[in-house]
């Protein structure tokens, strides 16, 4: 009888340490993902999930012209329009337009 009260008394004490061993764990996995998103914020801004760059061309009377629009998997972007409806692309313009550039600065932030 003492050796079984001796035995639930060690795995009660064991099941405790581990308890807070996680509980440790969890609060240092806390702190560092706090730290990482401080540390993007003072990066700049992340393009949202799920998104990519697409390339399109337009036809011309003679010439082809090429541009690029943001591509979301979900309605995430306000359609230029209609502010209150959502669309799935955000257009950027040509290569090296201030919105192109953003767009690419944010995708490799998020990367």
């Amino acid at each position: 009888m003492l050796q079984l009260r001796l035995m639930s008394s060690h795995s009660e004490l064991k099941t405790s340490q581990d308890v807070h061993l996680r509980a440790k764990q969890i609060k240092s996995l806390i702190r560092s993902l706090k730290q990482k998103i401080k540390k993007i914020e003072r990066e700049g801004e992340v393009a949202p999930a799920n998104c990519h760059i697409i390339r399109y061309q337009v036809n011309g009377k003679r010439t082809i012209y090429w541009y690029y629009k943001l591509q979301a998997a979900e309605l995430i972007f306000p359609m230029a329009t209609n502010n209150e409806k959502k669309t799935k692309y955000k257009y950027l313009g040509r290569a090296g337009s201030s919105a192109h550039i953003d767009a690419v600065e944010k995708l490799t932030s998020a990367a």
